[in-house]
């Protein structure tokens, strides 16, 4: 089985005597290869924001999409309550996850006002067809959080009839004038085909070998319990 369908994302990662929150994160990042976002009208990818070509088409691992919130701290993610959607997970409402005094909160940037430390985010692992390179689509903006509902709206209605299939979607973006900002870019996800389970390839340097005597050691790292069988790639 491959890293994208591993991504184990389960609960909560909660702060804990002895308990470093950013190496359990890095460790359940890296499971899913580099993280792709949008950002000012382009597709970045990695630590380094490689551009992503406009049309790139990746196959997404719906059933492994996870949702909840992230809490930063000086620019790093500190704390992570997320669940995976097909399994029924229900994040939490912002007033259930403190940190609610704004005085300690971070200022922001671009409006010099307290900016929340959590971010509702929405995962989905996704991989290269053709090569198996892995990734994850993290969204937590408006026009992130929207693309991904769209693309849900519209697996959700192929869902039933495509059993044993994954879907095909390409990276695009579409734009609007702001009354404020000006021209603002936002992402499109669109499925554009179907693949069949388990036909993408795996990731150089990868087993299932490697994947079995990973898994359990990942999942003692962050205290989680294992989430049941996940869709192969």
């Amino acid at each position: 089985m491959n890293a994208v369908a591993n991504l184990n994302q389960g609960g909560a990662v909660a702060v804990q005597d002895g308990y470093d929150p950013f190496a359990a994160y890095g460790q359940e990042a890296a499971s899913g290869g580099a993280f792709l976002k949008f950002s000012k009208g382009e597709w970045l990818l990695g630590q380094n924001d490689d551009e992503v070509t406009l049309g790139r088409k990746l196959v997404a691992n719906m059933e492994d999409m996870s949702v909840g919130w992230i809490r930063w701290a000086d620019g790093k993610p500190a704390e992570r309550r997320l669940g995976l959607l097909a399994q029924g997970f229900r994040p939490e409402r912002r007033d259930e996850l403190g940190y609610m005094d704004q005085e300690l909160w971070d200022i922001d940037e671009a409006s010099g006002k307290p900016k929340d430390p959590w971010n509702f985010t929405n995962e989905i692992p996704m991989a290269d067809p053709e090569t198996g390179e892995q990734m994850t689509f993290s969204a937590s903006s408006k026009g992130g959080i929207g693309a991904i509902g769209n693309l849900c709206k519209a697996y959700g209605k192929e869902r039933g009839a495509r059993i044993g299939f994954v879907p095909v979607i390409e990276l695009g973006r579409d734009s609007y004038k702001h009354p404020t900002y000006g021209k603002t870019y936002v992402p499109v996800v669109t499925i554009v085909d179907w693949m069949e389970n388990g036909a993408v390839p795996e990731p150089q340097g990868t087993s299932d070998e490697e994947d079995v005597k990973e898994e359990p050691a990942a999942a003692a790292t962050s205290g989680k319990a294992a989430t049941g069988s996940r869709a192969k790639f």
